[in-house]
Order: C-alpha cells, then sequence, then structure tokens
C-alpha cells in the first residue's frame, strides 16, 4: 500500500503544485522582507555600500561591477526610507526558487521539485545572509535564471533561450567576476555530449556569446579608464600571506563552510527517507543527471580547486550561489520512498525552522545584547551631524568624507543625501569633483572601529582649512546600557 501512495504522491502534475510552489514563494518573500523592516532600526553594510555607489550611476565601482549599485538604486528611487531593499534581496531568492522548480519539473517529478526549493529554503544562504541586498545575495537569482535558459537551450535549441542565457551571464558578471566559476563548468558540460557539441556549430551559442559581451562591454571600457580597480580589488581581496598551508587549509575550509550551510538541508531530507517497500525509482537519464553534477557542483569543485592550486583566500558568504543545484542533485541521486506520513512530517519540521529562524533572528535584534548594524544609530546621527551644518554654514550639506559604513550612514539617513567621498580616495569615489567639494564644503568623519581609513594629518594637509577635530558620542537604539558609538568629525566650511 505504502508503494501505490508514494507512486501517486510523486506523481502529482506540475499543474496541481503550481498553486502551493507560487503560495509558499510569495510567503516566503514576505516574511523575510518584513521581519527586517520591521525589527533593524538600520539598513545592513552591504544595502548602504550600494546605496553609496547608486547614488551616481557608473558602469563598475571599486568593489564590483555595476548591478547590485543600479538595482539599490532603483530601489531608493522606489522607496526612499530604503525599506524596498529588503524586498529586492527576498525576490532575488523568489526568482531562485521559482527558477530551480521549472528546472526540476523537468528533470525530476514535480513533487520533488517542490522539495527541493523547501530544503533550499532551510539554509540560512536563503534566509538569514539574503536579508542583506548584496551581490552574493543577487548571484542567487541571476544564476539559477542563467542555469535555467542555459538548460532549455540545449534541450530545446530555441534561439531565445539562447538570447537570454547569454543576458543572464551577462548580468552575473556584472553582479560578480565569480560568476566565471559557474561558467566554466556550463562550458565543459557542452563538451561532454555528442549533442550538445552541436551547438557550437550552430548559431544560438554565439548569439548568446555576442549577447554576453553587449552587457559587458561598457565595463570593460570603464575598467580601463578606471586602471581596472574592479580587478585590483578583487586580486587584493583574496591575497594571505604566503604559505604551503594555505593550498590544503583554505580549500578545505570552504568546503566545510558550504557543507556545513547544507546541514539543515540534510537533515530535513532524511525525514523523507525510511525503508522502501518497492525498488520502483523515478527514472533520471544520465544526461540529466550530469547535468545537476557538472553544472551543480562544478562550480564549487573549480572554486576549490582555483583556491588549492593559487593558495588564494576564500569568503564562505561567496558560496551563496554555489548550493542552487544541490537539492536537486539530491533528489535525483536518493529518491525518497515519499508517504504522506513523511510528508507530512517533513512539512512540519520545515515550517517550524521557516518561522523559528525568522523569531529567533527578531528575537535576537530586538534583545540587542550585543552591537548590531540593525541597532545602529545611523539615523540619529546624521540628523545630528546635518542639523548644527545646516545651524553653523545656512546650506544643505553636499559632501561627507569618511570611512563607508559611517559616512553611509549619514548620506543615507540625511534629508540632503550628501556625496560620499569614500575616505577622502578619488579612486574609491572618482565621481568626486574636489573643486566643488571645496567650493560646497563638507563633513568629515572617523570611525575608531576601522582598522583602514583616512589619515587625520593627511586630510588636515589636503585640507588646510578643515576645522578642529571634535569626538561625539550616539546611543544605540534599544540597549542605552551599551557603551555609545563613539567618532571624530571635523567641518570644511563651504568658501561659497
Amino acid at each position: 500500500m505504502q508503494s501505490v501512495e508514494s507512486s501517486k504522491l510523486i506523481r502529482h502534475s506540475a499543474v496541481s503544485l503550481w498553486p502551493a510552489v507560487l503560495t509558499f514563494i510569495f510567503l516566503y518573500i514576505m516574511v523575510w522582507s518584513l521581519t527586517p523592516i520591521l525589527v533593524r532600526f538600520n539598513l545592513p553594510l552591504d544595502a548602504l555600500e550600494g546605496v553609496t555607489w547608486g547614488q551616481q550611476l557608473e558602469w563598475g565601482y571599486d568593489k564590483n561591477p555595476f548591478m547590485n549599485a543600479w538595482l539599490t538604486a532603483l530601489a531608493v528611487h522606489l522607496n526612499p526610507s530604503g525599506l524596498l531593499i529588503y524586498f529586492f534581496s527576498q525576490l532575488s531568492v523568489g526568482v531562485s526558487f521559482l527558477s530551480i522548480w521549472l528546472l526540476g519539473k523537468k528533470i525530476l517529478p514535480p513533487l520533488y521539485a517542490f522539495i527541493a526549493i523547501l530544503l533550499l529554503a532551510s539554509t540560512q544562504y536563503f534566509n538569514l545572509h539574503a536579508i542583506d541586498f548584496n551581490d552574493n545575495t543577487l548571484e542567487v537569482g541571476l544564476w539559477s535564471l542563467t542555469i535555467l535558459f542555459f538548460y532549455n537551450a540545449l534541450r530545446e535549441k530555441k534561439l531565445s533561450d539562447w538570447l537570454l542565457t547569454g543576458f543572464f551571464a551577462g548580468l552575473s558578471m556584472m553582479t560578480k567576476y565569480f560568476a566565471v566559476m559557474l561558467f566554466v563548468p556550463m562550458f565543459i558540460f557542452m563538451l561532454g555530449f555528442k549533442e550538445t557539441r552541436k551547438e557550437f556549430k550552430q548559431i544560438g551559442f554565439y548569439a548568446a556569446l555576442v549577447v554576453f559581451l553587449l552587457v559587458c562591454t561598457p565595463h570593460i571600457f570603464w575598467l580601463f579608464s578606471h586602471d581596472f580597480l574592479t580587478v585590483h580589488y578583487a586580486f587584493n581581496r583574496v591575497s594571505s600571506v604566503p604559505s604551503p598551508w594555505n593550498h590544503l587549509f583554505y580549500p578545505a575550509q570552504f568546503a566545510w563552510q558550504q557543507l556545513e550551510v547544507f546541514l539543515p538541508a540534510i537533515a530535513l531530507f532524511l525525514l523523507l527517507l525510511g525503508k522502501n517497500t518497492s525498488s520502483e525509482k523515478y527514472s533520471v537519464t544520465h544526461y540529466n543527471k550530469l547535468f545537476l553534477l557538472i553544472v551543480g557542483l562544478g562550480p564549487l569543485f573549480f572554486t576549490i580547486l582555483l583556491s588549492g592550486v593559487s593558495g588564494i583566500k576564500l569568503r564562505a558568504g561567496w558560496g551563496q550561489p554555489l548550493l542552487i543545484l544541490w537539492s536537486l542533485y539530491l533528489l535525483a541521486m536518493v529518491q525518497p520512498h515519499v508517504t504522506r506520513k513523511r510528508l507530512k512530517l517533513f512539512f512540519t519540521a520545515f515550517f517550524v525552522i521557516f518561522i523559528g529562524t525568522a523569531v529567533i533572528y527578531a528575537g535576537a535584534l530586538i534583545q540587542a545584547s550585543d552591537p548590531s548594524s540593525a541597532n545602529f544609530p545611523g539615523k540619529p546621527i546624521a540628523e545630528q551631524l546635518e542639523t548644527q551644518w545646516e545651524t553653523t554654514y545656512h546650506q544643505p550639506l553636499s559632501y561627507i568624507v569618511g570611512p563607508r559604513w559611517l559616512s553611509g550612514n549619514v548620506a543615507f539617513y540625511s534629508s540632503a543625501h550628501p556625496k560620499v567621498y569614500i575616505n577622502g580616495d578619488h579612486a574609491l569615489s572618482p565621481w568626486i569633483d574636489e573643486k566643488k567639494l571645496l567650493e560646497k564644503g563638507a563633513i568629515f568623519v572617523w570611525d575608531p572601529t576601522e582598522d583602514f581609513q583616512m589619515s587625520k594629518d593627511e586630510m588636515k594637509k589636503r585640507f588646510p582649512r578643515l576645522k578642529e577635530l571634535k569626538i561625539m558620542h550616539v546611543a544605540w537604539m534599544r540597549n542605552p546600557k551599551m557603551a555609545p558609538v563613539e567618532f571624530s568629525v571635523a567641518y570644511l566650511p563651504p568658501t561659497i
């Protein structure tokens, strides 16, 4: 009887599951958009950095190409309070879930495709880490779309699918150069089958390549005119003190960190397993298994390989888009014998994790026992500085100079939204015209918790009219007993 029951459940049609899939994605987006909106006083670090970049639409910035900054700017334009930024984060996650569903039901039974989404949703890369809208979170959605249309292009051979593959691959690259780790296994997969190798003789592949290059070309020109600033940052970011152990430790550490993130999904998956009463399995073609293996696990493999060969240091968060196909591959290789009882237990456990994670996250921020960006007094700091400036100089604040976090807060939460001159470094803020800054004046800020920021003596030499430095203290939100935020301020008076 269990075998018949399992067979009926697994063979649920995609049509019958569409309402459940769309309802879940909508619910997930709403919960993880509203939770930070309700409990955070301040935008996260990366979101504020995107706001700083997005004040001026460039084809590139010091850390990444343009996608993250442009979308953050769009979110702020649509909603000046910045709350829509949280929605954009979850929209990327929702797009990923929908793409996985559309791909998964072509490879596996629709129920398995739905389960694959839930497994990923239990991991921190798709909930807690996705709160902050940054390049890694954006990659989750764009990589998923690239993979979906790449699969469709190879199977259905439509020009439109190839064009969309090139378009989303280009946007992925313009989000973060790490997208190369996806492109390599995609190319290798094409070489693996006689059928897919034929695509090198067709117009579709080259049309996708042209679209990809069209998307990336403005950034390439920007790199040449800005001394390859973003490329230099990428190399500096992965640099470390040379040691033979780097070639073993860093790749092993990164591999474990990704597995650790996926452990909740594995624990949930185990709830679906049990003693099978039938050896019946859904037939997954060799082609599809290899697709999930190479395109799904290949990015992790090549990332680890690169670190092992070069000894570069890897950041755990870079793995956020790497898990996209892991749950589909797990379900394809170990097809659980699903029964209503196991499915009920699985859904119950998932929703406990889903809601429990949101509640614990909110509770930790409300308790405010430790310093957190969520309770940073960005708005009070901005209001104090802006009021002092306007009272003293009787004109709007046009420029703020200092480290990204502190100056970004002042720029975003003040009513004038001054331009940010990151650490007074023109290479980091090439859009700043120092002549105009000297005319309109600026506020300079220093954060004692920042390791790398502009030298006070150097700023005094570069800007001789800079007023005497003073130290300010502002209380944290929610927890007045915590040592207040301390920072230094100096005013450069306007000349006009």
